[in-house]
């Protein structure tokens, strides 16, 4: 009997770039930070789902790996213009058990306006900094994670 099966690869379903950097929190022992960096090309609305699929994945695989007790999601350098389902990225940490990590992330010229509009609505005027965690550098995003893991320790 012939085998339906065919392989597949996670990588297969993007081009976009992932990369994965960890270190010590500054101000709370043993609490480790993860900024995970997406970069390329994020498809044009539904051609983009793949890729949020893929970046996805490949988030909740670091969560799994290296277990750390906060993100930074990096999309400085990540070309977005339109697309819904990014948001799904923002839910890496969400599992059935445990309560959601703290969280930021940073944009850049090649998302900024993209992701605002996806966060705050297309017919929204509100500036991206009306958003907590939301920051233009990684100074800033790094800051705001170091406080959510000093109020998590008190």
């Amino acid at each position: 009997m012939k085998s339906d099966f065919q392989e597949v690869k996670l990588s297969e379903l993007s081009d976009i770039q992932v990369d994965y950097f960890i270190g010590p929190s500054k101000t709370v022992e043993y609490r480790d930070i993860m900024i995970i960096k997406y970069s390329g090309e994020y498809g044009f609305g539904s051609a983009g789902n793949s890729d949020a699929v893929y970046m996805k994945a490949m988030g909740r695989a670091a969560l799994e790996a290296w277990k750390p007790d906060a993100i930074i999601l990096d999309w400085s350098d990540l070309k977005y213009e339109w697309g819904d389902m990014l948001e799904m990225v923002l839910d890496i940490d969400t599992g059935c058990c445990e309560p959601a990590l703290p969280m930021a992330v940073i944009v850049g010229p090649p998302c900024e306006e993209a992701v605002r509009t996806l966060l705050l609505g297309i017919d929204s005027e509100e500036e991206l900094e009306t958003i907590e965690w939301v920051f233009k550098n990684k100074d800033e995003a790094i800051d705001y994670i170091e406080k959510q893991l000093q109020k998590a320790g008190s």
